[in-house]
């Protein structure tokens, strides 16, 4: 019996040591999990924590990192070299911009040395108003702006662009359907955009101030801008054949032989020098002895110039001595004066969309896709290539061999388009960036109407031909 109870009391010991065991291990494991589950609840707030700072990090350079797409802004691709990040300033993604960047101008001119009481080495990021307290000079196609937010900016003193300024807002082209308005200016793909406009868009020409008024207050206004340079010499062939004196459309220039008492004498006559019809002028960029058939003129239409330099040296002293501030003829004004708004304080219009003419038909066929749908095929253009319609507006070789155009020449058409290349944020050719600092563009800050303005920092006139 003693022997039964003490086997009975062993075996309850083995019993009680193994329930003990298993609640140690069980504790044990308890314990581990509960390390674990902190640890995991520590790690997981670390990463959200780590996230949302790198996902702060990345919305705040995605804004200023953007490209400058020729398909929704117009301009070369640049992107802003650095970003403004100032919760204390409650602005536009622009303004950051632009405050950043005009610090790091301010830093560059200092030679980087910021004096500790300047705006510039604050932490809060200062107002451009303080920024901008003195003026700053900077260099054509440089800010860290689009093409339309550049020109949002700009400011057209109204006295020294007054000739410019007289034909108001470009003509318009008015798509009803789509709530589409378009702004068409000269030498800047105008043909092929109102050739699209009416064909696609079944949009009109809006006449009288009431349909004008309509065109405008639409929500979506749309525009093309073009390279001043490239632009300019388009201008020059344009205004040369409409006010030579043998054309006799719609031009107060036109000599009219059975008229002795003609009036309106062309402010550049040189130009037509031995020139007495439209022959005359052919017979110098396409001279008879380089036809195939010398009795032919045919081919002359197309061909490309064989001109001496005759025609390009009258385009040499018409740069020389055109002050750039008085256009003869409509197609010499400036595109931005085109853009801008009717209450003649200098300021644009509203646009909503501005495009380069760089990629005319592949904008126009986004244009169509945003507006008619993903269907839009451009059936009617096509129809009309095919066909041997010309939907583009130049179809025909310049007459002026370019390559005997001088550099000095270039420089200067650069300065009398220097409104554009400011306003629109365009880069100067690689002729004219030798006379980067003389052709600078300034930017300060209208108190009046607490908005920064753009504008060129010199100005064109005869007296600044000796100067380039």
């Amino acid at each position: 019996m003693v022997a039964i109870n003490q086997q009975h009391n062993n075996q309850n010991g083995r019993t009680s040591c193994l329930t003990c065991s298993t609640s140690k291990i069980f504790i044990s494991l308890l314990i581990l999990a509960s390390a674990l589950l902190c640890m995991s609840i520590v790690l997981a707030a670390h990463l959200t924590i780590d996230g949302n700072l790198q996902q702060h990090e990345e919305i705040v350079l995605e804004k200023p990192d953007f490209v400058r797409s020729s398909s929704l802004h117009g301009g070369q691709n640049q992107q802003p070299s650095h970003a403004v990040n100032s919760p204390s300033l409650d602005v536009g993604d622009d303004d950051l911009l632009l405050a950043n960047w005009i610090m790091k101008q301010r830093s560059v001119i200092n030679n980087g040395n910021d004096d500790a009481d300047s705006p510039q080495s604050s932490t809060i990021t200062p107002s451009l108003s303080s920024l901008l307290s003195t003026p700053l000079n900077f260099t054509p196609g440089s800010l860290p702006l689009t093409q339309l937010s550049t020109l949002q900016h700009c400011h057209v003193d109204p006295q020294i662009y007054r000739n410019h300024l007289k034909g108001g807002i470009g003509q318009l082209s008015y798509s009803k359907k789509y709530n589409l308005a378009y702004i068409l200016i000269p030498k800047s793909g105008s043909s092929t955009g109102r050739y699209m406009m009416m064909t696609e868009f079944d949009a009109v020409e809006p006449r009288g101030n009431k349909a004008v008024k309509e065109a405008m207050n639409a929500d979506n206004i749309i525009a093309f801008v073009r390279e001043p340079l490239s632009r300019f010499y388009s201008q020059y062939d344009e205004a040369y054949v409409r006010t030579a004196p043998w054309h006799n459309t719609q031009n107060p220039y036109y000599v009219d032989p059975n008229n002795p008492q003609q009036t309106s004498v062309h402010p550049f006559p040189f130009l037509y020098e031995n020139f007495h019809s439209y022959h005359d002028y052919e017979d110098v960029f396409c001279p008879p002895s380089t036809r195939r058939n010398p009795n032919s003129r045919r081919e002359c239409l197309f061909r490309p110039t064989k001109e001496d330099g005759t025609l390009a040296k009258r385009l040499d002293r018409f740069v020389l001595e055109y002050d750039g501030r008085t256009p003869y003829d409509v197609h010499l004004i400036l595109q931005v004066p085109k853009l801008l708004s009717k209450n003649s304080d200098g300021t644009s219009t509203h646009i909503t969309e501005l495009y380069n003419t760089t990629n005319a038909e592949h904008d126009w066929q986004l244009i169509a896709k945003k507006y008619i749908g993903q269907h839009a095929k451009f059936t009617k253009a096509d129809d009309a290539k095919k066909s041997g319609g010309v939907i583009e507006g130049r179809s025909y070789p310049r007459r002026f061999d370019k390559s005997l155009v001088g550099k000095d020449t270039e420089r200067r058409i650069c300065l009398l388009a220097l409104l554009d290349y400011c306003c629109l944020n365009f880069p100067l050719p690689s002729n004219c960036e030798e006379e980067a600092k003389g052709l600078s563009c300034t930017m300060d800050y209208d108190e009046e109407r607490g908005a920064v303005r753009v504008q060129p920092g010199v100005f064109p006139d005869v007296a600044r031909v000796k100067a380039l």
